[in-house]
């Protein structure tokens, strides 16, 4: 499973991300750009930027705990449904289970 790096070099190479990235240079070359970055920089070196970052991160990874569970959920439901088709099959086929 790539990393965060890799899944943007990964989009970066898809036409979609292209354009993403052309028109996130366009703004920040732009003098409202610079000014956001700026500012951005001096939240995130703040304390209560710090902790915004800290509820961020604790956030997404409930969110990707949230996420494992409920895929794990959906496999189970896979493999029930996959079941129920192959019974489906071997009726239509004259085998009994």
């Amino acid at each position: 499973m790539p990393g965060h790096i890799g899944k943007a070099i990964r989009f970066a190479r898809t036409p979609a991300g292209r354009k993403v990235l052309t028109e996130a240079i366009r703004v920040a070359r732009s003098e409202e750009g610079r000014k956001l970055i700026a500012q951005a920089r001096k939240v995130a070196a703040s304390p209560e930027g710090k902790r915004l970052l800290a509820q961020a991160t604790e956030h997404a990874k409930q969110l990707a705990k949230t996420k494992s569970s409920s895929a794990a959920a959906a496999a189970t439901d896979e493999e029930e449904r996959a079941k129920a088709w192959q019974a489906i099959r071997e009726r239509f086929n004259g085998k009994r289970p």
